[in-house]
């Protein structure tokens, strides 16, 4: 079945039929479908920003545009879910949903007193990530990776292909026989289900999903002797974490956040004052072969 099917198949009926009708040359390009309640549905693309209407999209806010009433989009989250909110319930009350193929629906809404979602009616918008796998720039990233023996940190804003380019990367490390683990807080890199891998990595490559990122690392060094564990969307709690698997020998492969071409400078000073130094790799947006930055690498 054609892949951007099954995501349409995710939104309640008459959603997912305007979404069929959008011409294969904008489809090819969708990286987000965005949803709120009784307000138009908005598609983004690489290169534009649109409204959904029965006839495909549109530039322009018109009376043909697509609109979820509440119970529509119940319905769209319901079977994001699987129609079983509780087993849910964990990743909604950190703000996402992460689908089949590693899809991942960023949510919000109104959290009552103790910090939890308690049913669909609380959730107030959407932002469907359409992920992919894409083997474009990995091979090369490691290459120079393997070569320049470095640690390496990979930037960028959200949505300009951090997570695609891991995937890749993971997939690349393995070919090579490289020992990788892949530490997939939120299953959206390898988008493991009941057992199986959503993204063929290889035989050399390991993963340990759902589980916060000190925890697996700990999992990691101490049973699958890895080569390499790669992180996605580092924070400032990980920084000691690196620190700890850069001094049980082994290297690190992690995006962050940034906005500006230094990079986020407040997690760099931080693994600074750790020392741990890398190679930074700088992305603008999808599509495009990263900038390396060695200026990081020793201080």
């Amino acid at each position: 079945m054609d892949s951007f099917k099954i995501i349409t198949e995710y939104f309640c009926d008459s959603v997912g039929e305007c979404l069929v009708n959008i011409p294969e040359t904008v489809k090819s390009k969708i990286i987000e479908i965005r949803a709120k309640v009784d307000k138009p549905i908005v598609i983004v693309t690489t290169d534009g920003r649109y409204f959904l209407n029965g006839n495909g999209v549109s530039e322009f806010l018109t009376n043909r545009c697509v609109c979820t009433d509440r119970n529509q989009f119940n319905e769209c989250i319901k079977r994001m879910c699987g129609y079983s909110f509780c087993a849910y319930e964990n990743q909604i009350n950190n703000g996402y949903i992460t689908l089949k193929s590693g899809h991942r629906v960023g949510i919000c809404g109104s959290f009552s007193n103790k910090g939890v979602i308690l049913s669909c009616n609380d959730i107030y918008s959407f932002n469907f990530r359409i992920a992919r796998f894409v083997k474009s720039f990995g091979i090369d990233v490691v290459d120079r990776f393997l070569n320049d023996g470095n640690h390496l940190l990979l930037s960028g804003k959200p949505a300009c292909g951090k997570t695609t380019l891991i995937r890749d990367v993971a997939r690349c490390l393995s070919d090579k026989k490289i020992k990788t683990c892949v530490i997939d807080e939120r299953n959206e890199i390898a988008a493991n289900s009941f057992g199986e891998t959503g993204y063929e990595l290889g035989a050399f490559c390991d993963v340990i999903s759902n589980c916060a990122k000190a925890t697996a690392s700990e999992i990691a060094l101490r049973t699958m002797s890895p080569d390499v564990i790669i992180f996605d969307e580092i924070g400032f709690n990980d920084c000691e974490t690196m620190h700890k698997i850069s001094n049980a020998g082994v290297k690190v492969i992690a995006s962050f956040h940034s906005f500006s071409d230094t990079g986020n400078s407040f997690i760099l000073e931080k693994l600074r004052q750790y020392g741990f130094f890398a190679t930074l790799l700088k992305m603008d947006k999808i599509g495009e072969m990263p900038k390396f930055d060695y200026s990081y690498v020793y201080r």
